[in-house]
């Protein structure tokens, strides 16, 4: 028979069991941990549910009590959802366990104030839970406004809207080009949205690729948004003055009887047939000739085009509204779109790196809209726009273009405009004081509006 193991055997025995028994209890608090019902909510109020007793008591109908009754507090968790576009609210309230049927019924509630099928990417839907249970749902959907959805005692939900301090001021600023408008414009204090409205107002009669020059100037009225005090967003621009090269343009946004736009001194719209450039601030590297030396064929042939350079990815946008003649390759142009407008003159565009989603043979496009974007492809010595204009079929240079106005103020409008346009005359030129809109909130004051169904 084997001898028992004496006491000394059973010492030296005694800290690997205590090893043993340390590393199981350390394997069992990682398990719980690494549970998704221990580490989904971060957010956790760390509060505890007491439980009822075991099955049996439940079965024989008999009471439940809880075990060392405590206080029971709501376990209350916050989930943060950072949309990426094409997340629904169907979609986060069924991660959350919400029926189909509530999610539906607090979509049809908040339409009033806003549908939460339009979700907008990189904004947060912010979700609260009681005990598992939605309970509120914060959506800040403006600058100054946020969704709130509270569930009620009855299991209804009350929606309302909390608005933040906000007002709409007009803005004036002035500036006199040294390097570029954008570069100047924003060291005088303009916002970048408010420069590129300036160069889409003027966009007819300015060509900001190769017209802008040392010593021109700018004046922009525009709106701008502030909340808490604080400006957030530059807004429509009201009014502006560019002067190019000695000459005076001059913009006022004026709403009549059929209909809004901008307008010059004399009341003519500022839309015209075609723009003066399909790209933004850049340079002209090759003008329109009839014999200009081609540097990779070596040889003089005419240039019936403009040659702009850009950057690869630089968007090319139509010079003028109408339907796409051609999209495709085409030789040495490479990747060449041509598009008719609605009058006897086509723009076509080569060596586009890409062709934009869409544009395809017949498809219509309105001025100004992204038609691809700047490449080297076909026969190019580096990235670049080769832009060419035809009236009635035959070629003729960009730059001579001088189409005419789209329409004018209207006859019952004259007096209003007049009236309005001295008014913004004064205020381009620094003569009468910039205030706040009408219907500005009081610093401080949040408003809350509320329906409940």
């Amino acid at each position: 028979m084997a001898d028992l193991p004496g006491k000394d055997s059973v010492n030296k025995a005694r800290p690997l069991l205590i090893a043993i028994l340390v590393g199981i209890s350390l394997f069992f608090s990682a398990f719980f941990f690494l549970t998704r019902e221990a580490s989904s909510d971060k957010f956790d109020t760390g509060t505890h549910v007491i439980k009822a007793p075991g099955n049996s008591d439940l079965r024989d109908g008999g009471p439940v009590m809880p075990v060392n009754p405590v206080e029971q507090k709501p376990r209350v968790s916050r989930y943060d959802f950072r949309l990426s576009g094409s997340n629904t609210f169907y979609q986060i309230m069924s991660v959350l366990n919400v029926p189909g049927a509530e999610s539906e019924e607090i979509r049809k509630k908040a339409r009033p104030i806003y549908d939460l099928k339009q979700l907008r990417k990189d904004t947060v839907l912010r979700v609260f839970t009681l005990d598992d249970k939605l309970d509120k749902i914060e959506y800040t959907f403006s600058d100054f406004e946020t969704l709130l959805i509270e569930r009620e005692k009855d299991d209804s939900f009350k929606v309302s809207k909390s608005e933040l301090a906000h007002e709409v001021r007009e803005s004036l600023v002035s500036g006199t080009i040294e390097n570029s408008l954008y570069e100047d414009g924003i060291k005088a204090g303009a916002d970048p949205q408010a420069i590129m409205a300036l160069s889409d107002i003027f966009a007819w009669d300015v060509d900001f690729a190769s017209d802008i020059k040392k010593g021109d100037s700018f004046n922009i009225l525009a709106e701008v948004l502030y909340v808490d005090g604080v400006p957030v967003r530059t807004g429509r621009v009201l009014g502006a003055e560019m002067v190019n090269e000695g000459k005076k343009y001059t913009a006022f946004y004026f709403r009549g009887a059929d209909g809004d736009g901008y307008y010059d001194a004399d009341g003519k719209s500022l839309r015209r047939t075609l723009l003066k450039s399909p790209l933004r601030f850049r340079r002209i590297t090759s003008y329109f000739s009839k014999g200009r030396f081609h540097p990779i064929l070596k040889k003089y042939r005419p240039h019936h085009g403009i040659d702009y350079g850009a950057p690869v990815g630089t968007p090319i946008e139509s010079a003028g509204s109408g339907r796409v003649a051609y999209a495709g390759w085409k030789g040495g142009y490479g990747n060449f779109v041509e598009i008719r407008h609605n009058n006897n003159y086509s723009t076509a565009y080569g060596h586009l790196s890409r062709i934009n989603k869409g544009i395809k043979t017949g498809a219509k496009v309105d001025q100004g809209a992204v038609i691809g974007y700047v490449g080297s492809t076909g026969i190019s010595t580096g990235p670049h726009l080769h832009y060419e204009v035809k009236l009635s079929g035959k070629l003729i240079n960009p730059l001579s273009i001088k189409a005419v106005s789209d329409a004018s103020v209207t006859k019952k409008d004259r007096l209003k405009f007049a009236s309005f346009r001295e008014g913004m005359e004064k205020k381009l030129s620094g003569k009468q004081t910039v205030t706040a809109a009408s219907g500005a909130a009081p610093a401080a004051q949040v408003k809350q509006v509320s329906t409940k169904n």
